[in-house]
């Protein structure tokens, strides 16, 4: 059975989560502290590394990650972004040591790794923002946080799109939500009370 680890890293107090499974790790949005993120792996090998998006603070440690053997997988939208110049780094005073992703995943895929993870399309915080679903767990990134959503006025950001995005999450049932920042929070709690995105 998986396991969920979370750490907290980086000047924007990114969620940085570890999946635990019996022989390997994978990690969610490796914000900073590739040391960090190692210890916290204790001595399992960490063979996956899942992007929600390509914002400097969910993939700074990215890179040292795919060196030491994890293969990076994300959309193919926010790598552009990233080529681009807009994984926000540089407004923020710092810089995001560049990779290319193992693999490039959109909408659809239902494997990582040979273990189960469904990929949904999310955008709106980016063009290319993805949500993961592992088992009953909805790790959203930057698109859906407790009572709130993100933003949506970054670069390939569009309010629309988000709204839309927030909604379909909306409809996946009943399900434990971990986002990016901040804790994590129900989907049955998020329809009936985020006051950004009403449930239909």
């Amino acid at each position: 059975m998986m396991k969920i680890e979370k750490l907290v890293l980086g000047s924007m107090n990114t969620n940085v989560y570890l999946l635990f499974y019996e022989k390997e790790v994978f990690v969610i949005d490796p914000a900073c502290n590739y040391d960090a993120i190692v210890k916290a792996a204790g001595g399992l090998p960490i063979t996956n590394v899942l992007l929600t998006h390509g914002h400097f603070d969910h993939c700074g440690a990215a890179a040292e990650l795919q060196k030491a053997g994890a293969k990076i997988y994300m959309s193919r939208l926010d790598h552009e972004m990233i080529k681009n110049g807009y994984d926000l780094a540089r407004f923020c005073g710092t810089f995001l040591t560049p990779f290319t992703p193992d693999e490039f995943i959109g909408e659809g895929v239902s494997e990582i790794g040979g273990q189960a993870v469904k990929v949904l399309s999310t955008p709106g915080h980016t063009a290319g923002s993805l949500s993961f679903i592992v088992e009953n767990n909805i790790f959203s990134g930057d698109v859906l946080f407790y009572l709130s959503v993100g933003r949506s006025d970054l670069p390939t950001g569009d309010k629309r799109q988000l709204t839309a995005s927030v909604k379909r999450l909306y409809g996946l049932g009943d399900a434990q939500v971990f986002p990016g920042h901040g804790r994590s929070t129900e989907l049955s709690f998020e329809r009936k009370n985020n006051p950004y995105v009403k449930a239909d």
